[in-house]
């Protein structure tokens, strides 16, 4: 089962793609999407549209899973919260199961992992490293989609 991991930070859109099992996984794809102007939001939606459509078409998951970051102020809203309404609007339209993760759903035993295991660094020990783009926001992308496989 492919399932498409997504991380929405400022000014970046991170997806990562991966098959297998929970203990098993294969990272097949990841990458870094740079958004266009935050301040022209009706231009910015249409990208992000796009962006998704896009990445859904060519990658074909089965599935898709998002990190929802909690509390976000006003600009946040447009960089974060509005795409990834957008995003649930296309899965639903394509019938594809969405899954969304809070930072606190963050937790080692999602992955069968004892308990304070740092999840960073575990990504590292199962998928290696793939530079360039590979820190916490593209980790987050690829544990996502791991907690779904």
């Amino acid at each position: 089962m492919k399932v498409l991991g997504i991380h929405i930070a400022k000014g970046q859109l991170r997806y990562a793609l991966l098959d297998g099992t929970r203990q098993s996984p294969t990272l097949i794809e990841k990458g870094r999407l740079v958004t266009t102007d935050p301040t022209r939001v009706p231009e910015l939606m249409d990208w992000y549209d796009s962006q998704f459509r896009q990445l859904l078409d060519r990658l074909t998951p089965d599935k898709i899973a998002y990190r929802l970051t909690l509390e976000p102020k006003k600009e946040r809203l447009f960089t974060s919260e509005f795409p990834l309404g957008l995003l649930n609007l296309i899965a639903r339209q394509r019938n594809l199961p969405i899954t969304l993760y809070t930072p606190r759903s963050f937790v080692a035993s999602k992955l069968g992992l004892p308990k304070g295991t740092d999840l960073g660094v575990a990504c590292g020990n199962t998928f290696g490293t793939h530079p360039p783009y590979w820190d916490d926001n593209q980790k987050y992308s690829i544990l996502v989609a791991w907690f779904e496989l």
